[in-house]
């Protein structure tokens, strides 16, 4: 069995191309040879390109280009052929220019839904506090 990625013959995973949690089968049609490199290597991916598709939907221009490029650095770092020559996969943290994420900027509808939640939270604890001093004038 060859990775059908990169052709190694090492260390070879059955890679599942439909995830199981997304309504994938063990089946021959939805399994494929990676080596333990590869399949890491798409693993990887898989979650770098969900997060991009998250932050699109949220408009984050600043985490976009973030995510954009450690996909990148990822892809760079693990072509088949540096794969097949270095028998080992490399996480694209190796590559410093990967590790800054700019800070989440809420929607307005999740700002809001945070100033409704902050307004329960000071009432509740108002409520608390009061209660706990009558308890002490009692």
């Amino acid at each position: 069995m060859n990775c059908i990625r990169c052709g190694r013959k090492e260390k070879i995973e059955r890679h599942h191309i439909k995830q199981r949690i997304y309504g994938g089968d063990d089946s021959d049609e939805n399994l494929e040879n990676r080596c333990q490199p590869c399949h890491k290597y798409e693993h990887t991916l898989r979650a770098l390109t969900a997060s991009l598709e998250y932050e699109k939907q949220r408009g984050q221009t600043d985490r976009i280009a973030c995510y954009q490029h450690r996909i990148d650095v990822l892809t760079e770092l693990n072509t088949p052929e540096l794969i097949r020559e270095r028998g080992t996969y490399l996480s694209y943290w190796t590559d410093r220019t990967t590790r800054y994420l700019p800070r989440r900027i809420p929607t307005k509808e999740e700002a809001e839904e945070q100033q409704r939640f902050d307004s329960l939270l000071a009432e509740a604890m108002a409520n608390q506090w009061g209660n706990y001093l009558e308890g002490l004038k009692g």
